[in-house]
């Protein structure tokens, strides 16, 4: 199985590639709160996200990077940087057991984010009511 597609306009977060791509190699989006399904995808939020504040920012997220090839492969067209995708949202339409993500291409916002719960999984659809066993 592939992973989605990944298209992400989380500026602030150091995987943060020009392109709205993302250079980690492997992305977690989670619920928002521990204990409650996501109903909406602002229950939703992309764990990885790791704040761009400076060099030693950037080391502390550097054992989840998914970049190879030069710079200049991976901002021309056509090129993408699709990180695999474990999902916790159960009670998304597209999560699958074995927390995969069947959706062709996902789409994480949270453009000026300071902290991963400032972020959002878009793609989020609600499969009805699920509950936490």
């Amino acid at each position: 199985m592939t992973s989605p597609r990944v298209t992400c306009y989380v500026n602030t977060c150091t995987h943060f590639v020009a392109g709205n791509l993302c250079g980690a190699r492997n992305i977690d989006i989670m619920h928002e709160e521990e204990t409650r399904m996501a109903q909406i995808d602002d229950h939703t939020m992309c764990k990885t996200y790791h704040e761009a504040s400076g060099v030693t920012s950037y080391l502390g997220s550097m054992d989840n990077v998914n970049w190879s090839g030069t710079a200049a492969e991976m901002v021309l067209p056509g090129h993408h940087l699709d990180p695999s995708v474990s999902c916790t949202v159960a009670s998304c339409k597209y999560w699958a057991e074995g927390r995969l993500c069947v959706a062709p291409s996902i789409e994480v916002t949270g453009a000026l984010a300071n902290e991963c719960q400032d972020t959002n999984c878009r793609t989020f659809e609600s499969r009805g009511e699920v509950t936490f066993g």
